[in-house]
């Protein structure tokens, strides 16, 4: 990649400022989920993987309690080795960015209504969004689905090496900058004709994507937050919360 630091320091360094003007109110740590409120209300969640999950960790028991710490502490924690750190440093980026009404052009739907496919297109999904996975085989466009979780239909994260490289759309789950794997995963991908960042962890950030291969940002956002914050507080996940959203998404320009 080109500027020599990692998609996560990008998102902080590009969220540096602004984080020093807000204060977070209220942070979640659920079983699938992390959700991060600020001072203005403002909420952005993050996944949060299993084996992040279970007990007070380090990074809790240093920045506890949260509440009335300047966000900036927090987003801080992006860069963590420790799963369950990277989760709230994303959340409170994407707190952040919910802060402020989305500038760029955004496209309502889903992922596939913005990208063109064509019957010969080969399809490299990392992180297996079935429904999504189901969609590409109905239209009869060869998919390659890898997960770290078993799935139907999936193969092992390993494989990226070997499918990336040959794909013409690679679709990226966004987590895959919590747990680090982004840089690598973006490296594989330069061949591509289309990249998408997927899932209601992907920040919509288009500074922190210049000069790689990702050509839109496919997220969510948050029109209730409250049935969001109470949904992942009880251990729920996206399918639960999925209807106080809506999937939105922000194609990049050429790179």
């Amino acid at each position: 990649m080109a500027m020599g630091y990692s998609i996560a320091d990008r998102i902080a360094e590009l969220l540096k400022e602004k984080s020093r003007t807000h204060t977070i109110k209220t942070v979640l740590v659920g079983l699938s989920y992390t959700a991060v409120e600020l001072e203005d209300s403002a909420i952005g969640v993050a996944f949060n993987f299993p084996q992040a999950r279970g007990g007070c960790t380090e990074t809790l028991r240093k920045y506890k309690p949260f509440a009335g710490k300047e966000a900036s502490v927090l987003l801080s924690l992006l860069g963590e080795k420790e799963l369950i750190g990277a989760s709230i440093g994303m959340a409170t980026a994407n707190a952040l960015k919910a802060s402020e009404p989305l500038q760029e052009e955004v496209f309502e739907g889903d992922v596939l209504d913005c990208i063109e496919t064509e019957p010969t297109d080969k399809v490299c999904m990392v992180g297996c969004f079935v429904p999504l996975l189901n969609l590409l085989k109905e239209r009869g466009i060869g998919v390659v689905a890898l997960d770290e979780t078993p799935k139907p239909g999936s193969r092992p994260p390993e494989e990226a090496e070997r499918y990336l490289p040959q794909s013409d759309i690679a679709l990226i789950t966004a987590t895959s900058i919590i747990n680090h794997t982004i840089d690598h995963l973006l490296e594989l991908s330069t061949s591509c004709r289309e990249v998408a960042i997927l899932g209601p962890s992907t920040p919509f950030i288009p500074g922190a994507f210049l000069n790689t291969p990702v050509t839109i940002l496919s997220g969510v956002k948050i029109d209730n937050g409250k049935e969001v914050m109470d949904v992942i507080g009880e251990g729920g996940g996206f399918r639960e919360f999925k209807k106080s959203t809506r999937k939105v998404n922000i194609p990049l320009k050429a790179r």
